[in-house]
């Protein structure tokens, strides 16, 4: 601890801080004099602002220090740095919203010789690059996607639910990302979980607004033709996300061949994306499953980092989910085969989906086309519950798909894993050259 500071800190991770790799893992533990859990953690440069993950599990903390206030005092810290030389302060918010300085150093960053994709580089170092969850590159404008024009008439019908608990800040850019799409036949579901943020009345405001919806008089409102309708919402207590998904599907209806999908409530689609996947299932009725790249956003919906899909591997699924959820949609054939979601799972009910869907024989593509936006916050359910229920369904399902223990160590050898990882590079270097790999 900081002569004079309010935070007691350690870090345990890295232990020199003079020369550091370009993907840069930061791990300890912190809490604030009068008692307080620490809210956030950042790591910032000139140029750069990567934020943590606060709450972890620290056990070791609680029994050695009776000032802790619980034993989720960890933090950690994940990002890619620029090359060079360059100041680093490190940081944690405090309760009443103030930010406290923990270090400050000058390093020197070790530049990548080798690219990725010709061979460069370790696993974290391909993971860090290629599947970010954090900024990869200072904030810009995002930029939508150009889709070509559908070559044949998307006759069928989407549904899409959102689940959604407290996310009002968020909402409404989810909502609009569904109900602001053209020419497509679209219904539309909000499952909120009984929020207390304002969400409810967030969601009538926008149901109004946009006229999908019933008069008071139970007379049907029209929307416009060839737009998506919000035909129902919901805000009441559920147990948890899936759940909330399988309730608002159990809403929907629709032929075997019709198209689902769900998008959360703080993630969005770009626009034309549901024209174009309505239009790509009509293409190619014998596709069951599709996915495709995904753009990550910060909290003000700009673009921080991309990801660049390979072609669909069913042996790379097997042994990791890397599929964009919020780029995801399947024919209600599938989902009704494998018998829908299973709430039993909090975190990993996606990749247990898929996989379902896989072993039940569907077709599985993944389209060379950015479909939707994931976006980063601090109070994201990904980033906080991935290290305890995330990590223990990931391992489950790892299992269970193997039928044996599978170390972690296997799974960072793996040729095909890494293979996939560097194809991933390869279309980056080629995208940013102007050329789409199919």
């Amino acid at each position: 601890m900081k002569p004079g500071s309010p935070i007691q800190f350690y870090i345990d991770q890295p232990s020199n801080w003079s020369v550091l790799g370009q993907c840069i893992l930061v791990r300890g533990w912190s809490f604030s004099n009068a008692g307080q859990p620490v809210r956030a953690v950042r790591l910032r440069t000139m140029d750069l602002t990567l934020n943590g993950v606060t709450g972890l599990p620290r056990p070791d903390v609680n029994v050695a220090l009776p000032a802790a206030p619980d034993e989720f005092t960890g933090f950690e810290i994940r990002g890619t740095l620029p090359g060079g030389r360059q100041e680093v302060q490190l940081e944690a918010q405090l309760a009443d919203g103030n930010w406290c300085l923990l270090l400050a150093r000058t390093v020197q960053v070790q530049r990548q010789i080798l690219p990725l994709w010709l061979g460069g580089g370790d696993w974290q170092e391909l993971m860090f690059f290629q599947m970010p969850a954090h900024m990869a590159y200072p904030a810009r404008p995002l930029r939508g996607e150009q889709f070509p024009p559908p070559t044949h008439s998307p006759r069928r019908k989407i549904s899409i639910v959102t689940p959604s608990y407290n996310q009002a800040r968020f909402l409404p850019e989810t909502m609009r990302s569904v109900l602001d799409q053209a020419k497509v036949t679209c219904d539309y579901i909000v499952q909120d979980g009984g929020s207390t943020d304002g969400s409810e009345a967030l969601i009538a405001r926008l149901a109004k607004e946009t006229g999908n919806r019933r008069s008071e008089t139970g007379s049907e409102v029209n929307p416009p033709p060839d737009a998506p309708r919000l035909i129902a919402w919901e805000s009441a207590t559920d147990q948890g996300q899936a759940d909330a998904i399988k309730r608002a599907f159990a809403k929907t209806k629709g032929g075997g061949d019709d198209i689902m999908a769900w998008i959360n409530s703080d993630d969005f689609y770009l626009p034309g994306t549901l024209a174009y996947v309505a239009g790509y299932f009509a293409e190619h009725p014998d596709v069951d499953v599709l996915y495709g790249h995904r753009i990550v956003v910060n909290e003000e919906s700009q673009e921080i980092a991309r990801w660049f899909l390979p072609r669909h591997d069913p042996e790379v699924l097997r042994l990791n989910d890397f599929v964009p959820q919020e780029t995801l949609f399947w024919r209600r054939r599938i989902w009704d085969r494998v018998g829908g979601i299973d709430p039993a799972f909090k975190f990993a009910m996606d990749w247990d989906l898929l996989l379902r869907f896989q072993a039940a024989g569907a077709r599985i593509v993944r389209v060379p086309r950015f479909l939707a936006c994931f976006r980063v916050h601090a109070a994201q359910k990904t980033a906080a519950r991935m290290h305890d229920i995330g990590q223990q369904e990931i391992t489950l399902l790892r299992e269970r798909t193997h039928g044996r223990p599978f170390p972690p160590q296997e799974l960072e050898r793996n040729p095909r894993l890494l293979s996939y990882l560097r194809q991933s590079a390869r279309i980056e270097m080629l995208w940013k050259l102007g050329i789409r790999s199919p």
